[in-house]
């Protein structure tokens, strides 16, 4: 049977699915999943979303939002938290600026041949890349054909049973079909052989992340990937029973990255994060404590010293190895 067109959706951690089997049966076809973003971001339903879009047989994907950072760095924390699904559709690079950096871009997709980009057209107009490599948004319209592109989404706002709220909505065609068995082309035989479970993949990279524990990402859960999971999980005040469960409130709230101090809003899971990382007493309560712990913290990393974790101080926590 050839594919002419494929309806489908897109979605991230705030994407809120009640009933997956209501999806299909609107006649979703196909799903994206936001795996990572920058160089340390993995989204933590990725691994539930995949498994539940599988299940219904759905066609899955990934797809990767671009930061500003080394664009092969970038292209390997992507490929690495992706690399040991079995997937359907073709990787795809989400790249969305006001002022494009073409050289990120042509070095990020110079990486794999089966990379598609997502993006506007005033960044796909300039890519130089061919239309069938490209997902192009164009909303507000209502196409019955991609036109020669890989995809079109053509509204945010869709709404579709089994989803609260708007959801992104595509048409697909036969160029966004991942036809080769081995995702990264510089992947090695022995690479493609593994059997790891990239479940705990995905821990191990946010624990790292999170925990700077610089535990090797092999998909085993060994002791010290367990410890991990365990001294985590006393940061959060959580029960410590060494299993990542499908509870993911603490990570996903951590990854928001919330502007936190002693006249916000309360974020106990944030707010503990950050008393362990300034070393002050991890109680969930940001007081003037946290605070002046958080302003040494800044000035021994030559931030603004302000006792507010905004997005320049939450950067340094994450995105660096500090």
């Amino acid at each position: 049977m050839i594919i002419l067109a494929m309806r489908g959706i897109d979605i991230y951690s705030g994407t809120i699915i009640t009933d997956w089997s209501a999806i299909k049966g609107t006649g979703v076809e196909a799903v994206y999943i936001k795996a990572t973003e920058g160089l340390t971001y993995v989204n933590p339903l990725m691994d539930s979303q995949y498994k539940n879009a599988k299940n219904q047989g759905l066609k899955v994907g990934f797809y990767h939002f671009a930061a500003k950072n080394n664009p092969v760095g970038e292209y390997r924390h992507f490929i690495d938290t992706i690399g040991n699904y079995e997937q359907d559709l073709k990787p795809v690079l989400d790249y969305e600026v006001s002022n494009p950096d073409i050289s990120f871009l042509s070095q990020f997709m110079d990486q794999n041949p089966n990379l598609l980009l997502y993006s506007a057209h005033s960044v796909a107009d300039k890519s130089r890349l061919p239309k069938n490599k490209i997902w192009i948004a164009e909303p507000n319209t209502a196409p019955t054909y991609t036109n020669g592109y890989a995809g079109i989404q053509y509204t945010w706002t869709g709404r579709v049973t089994g989803i609260q709220r708007n959801v992104d909505m595509n048409i697909f065609s036969i160029d966004m079909l991942l036809n080769i068995s081995n995702l990264d082309s510089k992947t090695t035989p022995e690479q493609s052989q593994k059997t790891e479970d990239p479940t705990v993949r995905i821990i191990q990279l946010q624990l790292n992340t999170l925990l700077k524990k610089g535990l090797a990402v092999d998909g085993i859960k060994g002791p010290l990937t367990t410890a991990a999971i365990k001294e985590f999980q006393r940061i959060m005040g959580l029960s410590q029973d060494g299993i990542w469960g499908p509870k993911t409130a603490a990570v996903e709230e951590i990854y928001s990255k919330p502007e936190d101090g002693v006249s916000y809003p309360h974020y106990e899971y944030a707010t503990r994060y950050i008393q362990m990382r300034v070393g002050a007493k991890v109680d969930g309560i940001f007081g003037n404590e946290t605070k002046v712990q958080v302003q040494n913290w800044q000035v021994k990393h030559g931030l603004r010293a302000d006792g507010i974790v905004g997005s320049v101080t939450w950067s340094r926590f994450l995105d660096e190895n500090v």
